[in-house]
């Protein structure tokens, strides 16, 4: 509601007004930083209680690096947070035994954003695992229980550690961190795997590509299909293909105990009380866009929401394999994805000196960008020699070394991907782009409201773009045109 994407609809209340305007007061429980710090002294406490066990034998060396990492991880996330959100706060990493001190946050020194910044840092680099995922699969953590696998509940701490970077403008070390994620299935012996995870792909005809926006009919914008693609990846259970190809990180929600999907409740006219709705800013976004096939607009707003009866609705965040019901309030909370993971990638590259690296991962694609061999009648690639399949990869070092070379008889890993629009089927922006900086960077958050709207990424992206420039009018501007 800070941003621009997301307004209030007439049955909200003054407290989500407030904040819809920039206008909440401090009695406003939406802006009451305790939650947060009930949730941080509960992780002082675990790695504290941790530590206790390694020491007296309870817990095995092993045990204690993943599980010490994986609430410590998720602490800085929380921190990096409140930071966004409220710039200088009180650091607080020891356990409060009395939680009624949590009432006198304001006794507690502050520290500046930057200062935050440093600090998180140096403890999640510190942390003894960080791999991309919490728990190899044979952990006795990692199990299917009520329908849902909890490998990904724990979160990524690579994609921690890279966004500590990227807000403090490290770009090479955010890359280091994004990039192991993105190469982390290459090596897969399940080559679908190893072509398609986190990799941002093409519709291929299968469950581990099928997150492109697809139509029955080419050109037939009647035929969109809802149960298939794009949108399929919001509500397939967390044991699907299709969901585990795009995301990393996430939470589900059971319909069968609380809190179920606290959403619905924000979001749905049928099943909750209506509360937020999409902003005319957000479908304007995705108006302004042209599909290759002459659509005048990105279909991923219609995948995002629905016009009822009461006014547009966001669906993204109710979406359930099960639909929604009175009795049925069950969901996920997505919190990182691919294409999330290719623009910060980009937004880092770019900064780094390799726009057009950046500028391939959000238009068309590794191969499709570097390419500078013979192509088809149809402009396809059609390589008649190794020094033109060579050119399919990035000419870079690592972490910005990307290898899409193919032809018949050769795939490499990277040869699927399709960049964030193409897979959209929104065109491409201009080539001039991979030579501008300031402007590759303003595209990306752009590209960044209409593929992440309403995942809770835009006021971060606003804000961090603005204090990098240091540009206030990057966020004002955008806000204003809310209001």
């Amino acid at each position: 509601l800070r941003a621009d994407l997301v307004s209030v609809t007439a049955n909200a209340d003054p407290d989500l007004k407030q904040l819809s305007n920039h206008s909440a007061t401090k009695d406003n429980p939406y802006v009451d930083p305790r939650p947060y710090y009930k949730v941080i002294l509960n992780c002082n406490d675990a790695l504290k209680n941790f530590q206790l066990m390694r020491d007296d034998f309870r817990m095995s060396v092993d045990e204690y690096n993943k599980h010490f990492s994986d609430i410590g991880a998720l602490r800085s996330w929380i921190y990096l947070q409140l930071g966004i959100q409220y710039g200088s706060v009180p650091y607080i990493t020891d356990p409060i035994e009395n939680v009624e001190d949590i009432k006198n946050l304001a006794a507690h020194p502050r520290i500046s954003f930057e200062e935050l910044l440093t600090k998180l840092i140096d403890f999640t680099e510190k942390l003894p695992y960080k791999e991309v995922y919490a728990y190899p699969v044979g952990n006795p953590l990692v199990i299917t229980i009520d329908g849902n696998n909890t490998q990904k509940i724990f979160i990524c701490k690579p994609f921690v550690l890279g966004d500590l970077y990227l807000w403090n403008n490290n770009y090479l070390k955010a890359a280091e961190n994004y990039s192991k994620i993105l190469n982390i299935e290459n090596n897969n012996t399940n080559i679908n795997i190893a072509f398609d995870a986190y990799k941002v792909v093409y519709s291929g005809g299968s469950a581990y590509n099928d997150q492109a926006v697809r139509y029955a009919r080419y050109q037939d914008e009647s035929s969109l299909l809802y149960d298939q693609g794009w949108k399929t990846m919001f509500s397939a259970q967390n044991t699907n293909i299709v969901w585990n190809s795009e995301f990393f990180w996430g939470i589900p929600y059971s319909s069968s105990f609380k809190p179920g999907n606290p959403m619905i409740e924000f979001c749905s006219p049928l099943y909750g009380k209506y509360l937020i709705k999409p902003s005319q800013a957000a479908i304007e976004n995705w108006n302004a866009q042209r599909q290759y096939s002459g659509i005048p607009y990105d279909a991923r707003g219609k995948l995002s929401y629905e016009t009822t009866a009461s006014g547009p609705a966001i669906t993204k965040l109710i979406d359930n394999v099960t639909p929604v019901t009175n009795l049925n309030k069950g969901g996920k909370w997505g919190i990182y994805r691919a294409a999330l993971l290719h623009l910060r990638f980009s937004e880092a590259a770019n900064r780094d000196g390799k726009t057009k690296l950046g500028w391939a991962l959000l238009n068309i694609g590794i191969a499709n960008t570097f390419y500078t061999g013979t192509r088809s009648a149809t402009g396809s690639p059609t390589p008649i020699s190794f020094e033109e399949i060579n050119t399919m990869q990035t000419p870079y070092p690592a972490p910005y070394y990307l290898d899409a070379r193919n032809n018949n008889d050769y795939k490499s890993p990277w040869y699927r991907n399709t960049g964030v629009r193409n897979r959209a089927g929104v065109t491409a922006l201009d080539i001039s782009l991979q030579n501008d900086m300031i402007g590759l960077e303003g595209k990306l958050i752009d590209e960044a409201a209409l593929e992440l709207a309403f995942e809770g990424n835009r006021w971060p992206d606003l804000v961090r773009i603005a204090r990098r420039q240091n540009n206030p009018a990057f966020l004002a501007d955008r806000v204003y045109q809310k209001l």
